[in-house]
């Protein structure tokens, strides 16, 4: 059975603390964090395209449901603020297709 492998080597480089309170450091944490979700998310729109197995597409999705969770109460340990508004309306992006079904063997050429 496959496999999904974490995506350590897109991680970001780590923060380093431009004052001594920690301050900086906490607000790029939280932004750093935002950022993970967002590409988390982009994982679960892409999961479909990665295979055409109903149980790796779900597992797919589900570990990236489980990265979004995990963030989510990292940001709220840190009592990050809410996103700022950019007050622009996003629509939903439409869905991937999914990955094209792996072609068909014929059993004369074997």
């Amino acid at each position: 059975m496959p496999v999904l492998r974490s995506r350590a080597a897109d991680a970001p480089p780590p923060i380093t603390s431009a004052t001594p309170d920690g301050t900086d450091q906490t607000a790029a944490k939280c932004a750093q964090l935002r950022s993970e979700i967002r590409a988390n998310q982009q994982a679960v729109r892409e999961a479909p395209t990665i295979s055409t197995s109903p149980e790796i597409v779900a597992a797919a999705e589900a570990k990236a449901d489980k990265r979004i969770d995990d963030t989510r109460s990292q940001l709220d340990e840190l009592d990050c603020p809410p996103e700022p508004d950019s007050g622009v309306k996003l629509r939903p992006l439409a869905p991937l297709p999914p990955a094209p079904a792996p072609p068909v063997r014929d059993a004369r050429l074997d």
